[in-house]
């Protein structure tokens, strides 16, 4: 099957290629230049324009054009302390994911798979995880931006007759580390005492060899829905266990010590850092049940074997070069 892929520069679009090569197909990256790609012989590079509302749909149609299936990574991605306003990011998200599913329909591409984030629900979970049903909703731009590019493509598609699939990824960790995974490592490392050691949360994550896989899985399977999908590891995790989890996988035990609840929150307060804190101490759980059993799929790692895997590219052995 031929498979394009957008952003396949990215974090999770090197993995995402690896596995969609693995799997038989035949991929083509489409990135703004090829050489952010340098060495790359597993699949064929296409230069593609930024897509935003100024991308010509017809050049689009032109390189889209003999595909199967489309796989759209590239974003405008999150940052933390990201000052960029609605606008900016509704114009590359909502704007440009539109002008690329109608080009992709016009190119008569079978399958458009969408990888939007659990941001686009919410930023956390109380007693219940996250589900179509129960969320409470985007809290930045970024997160408004993907929830408006959902429903956008969902209303498109109803007018087409090419398949939509939208996953909503979790908080991705992996290697090469990035975002706040790379802070955690970073932490474990240098051996930071950290007062986590009393939070009891439970937070979704996933292992970016399992979204890859999720993301493969979805470019062949039947009967998926154009309603997002939740994608995650098996289990959730709490803070603490973590830390521990990626000592353990780095080789440097975390360090972590007790403190009150409330003194964190203060601290957070304090030191302009309280969605820093929120992040740490409260629970973001989804549920992952419909794509599991409208894509009879499981994840393929366990978080233990996702962090020993990252740890093994971090520092390979002679073995792992061979």
């Amino acid at each position: 099957m031929k498979v394009g892929v957008t952003g396949a520069n990215g974090f999770v679009g090197q993995h995402l290629i690896q596995r969609l090569d693995k799997a038989g197909h035949d991929v083509t990256a489409l990135v703004r230049n090829k050489a952010s790609m340098p060495g790359l012989t597993t699949c064929s590079i296409v230069e593609i324009p930024s897509l935003n509302s100024r991308v010509n749909i017809q050049d689009l149609v032109v390189i889209l054009a003999g595909l199967d299936v489309l796989i759209h990574l590239a974003g405008h991605v999150h940052k933390m302390n990201d000052a960029d306003d609605d606008a900016s990011f509704h114009d590359v998200n909502v704007v440009g994911s539109e002008r690329l599913f109608e080009a992709a329909d016009t190119a008569d591409v079978k399958r458009f798979i969408f990888l939007s984030s659990v941001k686009a629900a919410g930023e956390r979970s109380n007693n219940m995880p996250l589900t179509l049903e129960n969320s409470p909703g985007p809290e930045d731009a970024y997160g408004r931006s993907k929830q408006d590019a959902e429903q956008a493509l969902q209303d498109m598609a109803r007018e087409t007759n090419c398949d939509l699939a939208i996953l909503r990824a979790t908080f991705v960790y992996g290697w090469p580390p990035v975002g706040n995974f790379k802070s955690v490592i970073s932490a474990v490392k240098k051996g930071i005492p950290l007062p986590l050691a009393s939070i009891h949360n439970h937070r979704h994550m996933v292992f970016v060899g399992n979204l890859a896989d999720a993301l493969c899985h979805s470019s062949v399977v039947d009967g998926l829905s154009s309603a997002p999908y939740f994608i995650a590891d098996d289990q959730p995790v709490s803070t603490p266990e973590l830390f521990r989890l990626t000592g353990q996988a780095f080789a440097s035990p975390a360090r972590l010590f007790p403190m009150p609840l409330w003194m964190l929150r203060m601290a957070g307060i304090l030191t302009g850092r309280s969605s820093t804190i929120a992040r740490l101490t409260e629970n973001l759980e989804v549920d992952t049940a419909p794509f599991r059993r409208d894509a009879s799929w499981f994840p393929p790692y366990n978080m233990s074997e996702g962090l020993s895997l990252s740890a093994n590219m971090d520092n390979p052995s002679t073995e792992d070069r061979k």
